[in-house]
């Protein structure tokens, strides 16, 4: 059995692990990450879906709730999901730190606020604005405007973005300010090491004091030990979830479940606009209750996201760089639980979309057939599975009642959260304002796991800034 004995271990390389990794190492301390997933430098990436999906995304980006009627996309790499991301930096709403504190969450707001300002300027975040925008952006922007509405530029952490819109599979120009590319590189550069494909299978306890970790590396699944004075779990909402129930540590973990959550809609134009061709995410407008993001993919991904069946499917596709997407987010309430299967031997994510969601979700698809309409648009097709166009302003009525549940659109989420809650509360939480496990002196959790509420935004830049601000809470006690 191999043996690594090291100050600090953490479980995870993505947004949450990766800071505290680089600032274990900046004090001083021996840093060992272990990362599930492969070690894929932008070198060995390519701008190849059927290759990059999954090699890069856990289970091929084929992950669903129990119910099935919600898709769930998680990376498997090291770096995580910033990876995968379109380097979006988005701050929520100051509601959001309001309902958290209501739970017992409590923060230091103004060193969270410097802990923001500190990642972005190490991402080099910036407003781009009309850098890179592709066309189907533009008329978004364009109908938005046309309606009286209010879009916004997002904050991106991009570099020298060239906009080939292949952002969802990495990025072969190491461009992307990714957690790869930034703090894994500088954790590296100041000593720590990285060790990927490893499967945590628990962590080692007793009395509330945590002893080390128990791994299995590579296909051949060899054993491996560490033995680490501190551990600080940062495998996702999911990930970190299974860790500690796999390890015993079972009070409230993989409860208060949530996620940013969305549909898609479609739209026609009469004049070719490939989308494809500029940065895939700039500019987002916020409603009441939801997030709109226009974007686009590159043809694998859109043929997943392009409604219709057999002949309808493949029309649309054939008019493939006449069509434009737009997604409407919301954040679902907090009622999901991560457990592990009875029958084979993995973790569920039991979630049950709520009326209240639906009801959000429906504003904003209705927002967005609306503002493409306004663009221009032929039609705009609903992300429902039974084929419903609708062609003009006065239909758009007619979307609300062609749903009722989840199960009848296409409904998914590459930002779950929650499983962990961060509060003082111990009857509903797992961490407290330290990070530290309720009950343990060395065991911490640091990543998306910890929110009690969905943000509504996209989290990395949230999840980033709290482990700046947990990095000294934690390393304190190192």
């Amino acid at each position: 059995m191999r043996t690594e004995r090291v100050d600090v271990c953490v479980i995870g390389s993505g947004a949450g692990g990766s800071v505290v990794a680089f600032e274990a190492a900046r004090r001083g301390l021996s840093t060992l990450i272990l990362e599930r997933g492969p070690y894929v430098r932008g070198a060995d990436m390519k701008q190849d879906e059927y290759e990059m999906i999954p090699r890069l995304y856990k289970d091929g980006a084929l992950q669903f709730n129990t119910s099935m009627d919600l898709f769930i996309l998680q990376d498997s790499c090291v770096g995580g999901s910033t990876v995968l991301s379109n380097g979006v930096l988005l701050r929520p709403d100051e509601a959001v730190f309001r309902s958290w504190a209501s739970l017992g969450a409590v923060l230091d707001r103004g060193a969270l606020e410097a802990s923001y300002d500190k990642v972005e300027t190490a991402l080099g975040a910036v407003t781009p604005g009309m850098s890179n925008v592709s066309r189907s952006t533009q008329l978004f922007l364009d109908g938005a405007k046309a309606l009286g509405l209010t879009p916004r530029w997002m904050t991106k952490a991009l570099g020298d973005c060239v906009g080939c819109g292949f952002c969802n599979i990495g990025c072969v120009y190491d461009f992307k300010q990714s957690a790869l590319t930034t703090y894994v590189r500088w954790a590296e550069e100041a000593g720590v090491r990285v060790l990927a494909d490893i499967a945590v299978e628990r962590v080692r306890w007793s009395a509330g004091h945590v002893r080390g970790v128990d791994a299995v590396s590579g296909k051949d699944r060899e054993p491996l030990r560490v033995e680490a004075r501190l551990v600080v779990v940062a495998a996702g909402a999911i990930g970190s979830s299974t860790v500690l129930q796999a390890s015993g540590i079972t009070r409230n973990v993989g409860t208060r479940v949530s996620f940013n959550a969305g549909s898609m809609i479609t739209a026609e134009f009469d004049e070719p606009i490939d989308a494809f061709d500029g940065d895939q995410m700039t500019a987002y407008l916020l409603g009441d209750g939801f997030l709109i993001e226009p974007t686009h993919y590159p043809v694998l991904s859109a043929a997943l996201t392009t409604p219709g069946w057999l002949s309808a499917h493949g029309e649309l596709m054939k008019n493939f760089r006449h069509l434009a997407y737009a997604g409407a987010l919301v954040a679902t309430e907090a009622t999901g639980r991560i457990v592990q299967s009875p029958f084979f031997g993995h973790e569920e994510t039991r979630f049950h979309t709520g009326p209240g969601d639906i009801t959000k979700l429906k504003r904003g698809l209705d927002t967005i057939c609306r503002v493409f309409l306004a663009a221009g648009a032929r039609r705009v097709i609903l992300p429902t599975h039974r084929f419903v166009e609708i062609r003009s302003a006065a239909a758009v009525s007619t979307l609300h009642t062609a749903f009722r549940e989840a199960k009848e659109v296409c409904f998914g989420s590459s930002h779950p959260q929650g499983g962990n809650p961060l509060t003082e509360d111990r009857s509903i939480g797992v961490v407290d304002r330290n990070f530290a496990v309720h009950g343990f002196d060395n065991l911490f959790v640091c990543d998306a796991s910890i929110f009690p509420t969905a943000l509504g935004v996209n989290p990395i830049s949230t999840i980033m800034a709290l482990a700046d601000y947990a990095s000294p809470r934690i390393l304190a006690r190192a």
